[in-house]
């Protein structure tokens, strides 16, 4: 199985994604001051360029988010991710004044691309936080006339129909199909994904990669028994009230390594979800060690 490249969260707006090599899953790698997660909050305009920066000197393969509420702010970001040497760029839609139309929004994501015309474009599709319902179907029909450099999609939402037939409509274009949907990813599969981009795979990622092999194996029982064991831990962790300051509670748990506090508005994970999620991961198997101390476990604080 070819090894995939990582992920670069250099976020302004929103995380990255990286491109999918195989069916190898993709992760995150991030800066531990940066959250990570679907998050679309204003942070200083230093910080994310001084990161992308040192991540790009430091990956094979990196391909930076660089989609913002402003135009011009976008085509920027754009601008360095070609001159620090990024391997590719990706934009979810604005989402304060938002397109709604495809060609609206069509219009939006050429400009950006004309910004870095060298490299290859991804667009990030995640309705239920930008709101633009625009299905990723009609945006790529004919996306290739608009924006040549177009390489793929990343599709985090949960309506199959639609990204089933953004792979069957496009057979013949070679687009990657990245899901994003990390408890759905074993139906994604069987509609034609070619990887994917995850949250939880910085934690989940040995079960994920196990799936991964049975589903290349043909094993189809076998990787539905991982989808359903990981299916359990994020069940588990929704019911007790899941996001982006959870997710680095959990990364830190996992990796004892402190992953730093969420910026506000968010609020730190309590210690009631950190300790309940531990006893989770180890019900299921997913710690790979027993022996934490309460001295790593810094849930931010």
């Amino acid at each position: 199985m070819s090894r995939a490249p990582r992920i670069l969260a250099s976020w302004r707006r929103a995380p990255s994604l990286s491109v999918q090599k195989g069916s190898q899953t993709a992760r995150h790698t991030c800066h531990p001051e940066v959250p990570l997660g679907n998050c679309f909050l204003p942070v200083y305009k230093a910080s994310p360029l001084t990161v992308t920066r040192l991540w790009a000197e430091r990956l094979d393969q990196v391909i930076i988010h660089v989609g913002a509420l402003s135009l011009k702010e976008s085509q920027e970001l754009a601008q360095h991710a070609a001159e620090i040497g990024a391997d590719g760029i990706a934009v979810i839609a604005p989402f304060f004044l938002k397109p709604w139309t495809k060609d609206i929004l069509i219009n939006f994501l050429k400009e950006v691309a004309a910004a870095a015309p060298a490299l290859p474009f991804y667009y990030y599709h995640i309705p239920a936080l930008t709101g633009v319902k625009i299905r990723a179907e009609e945006l790529l029909d004919g996306i290739l006339d608009k924006i040549p450099t177009f390489q793929g999609l990343k599709f985090s939402d949960t309506d199959l129909l639609d990204f089933g037939q953004c792979v069957d409509q496009n057979r013949q274009q070679q687009f990657a199909f990245l899901f994003g949907v990390d408890e759905q990813l074993l139906s994604a599969l069987v509609m034609g994904a070619t990887g994917a981009v995850g949250s939880t795979y910085n934690y989940l990622g040995k079960k994920t990669n196990q799936m991964l092999e049975a589903f290349e194996q043909k094993d189809f029982s076998l990787a539905l028994n991982y989808q359903f064991c990981i299916q359990r831990f994020i069940n588990f962790v929704v019911k007790l009230g899941f996001g982006v300051s959870q997710t680095k509670a959990i990364m830190t748990l996992v990796s004892g390594i402190p992953m730093g506090p969420p910026r506000l508005p968010l609020q730190k994970a309590s210690r009631e979800f950190t300790d309940s999620a531990e006893a989770k991961l180890k019900s299921l198997d997913f710690l790979s060690f027993t022996d934490l101390k309460d001295g790593n476990l810094e849930v931010g604080s």
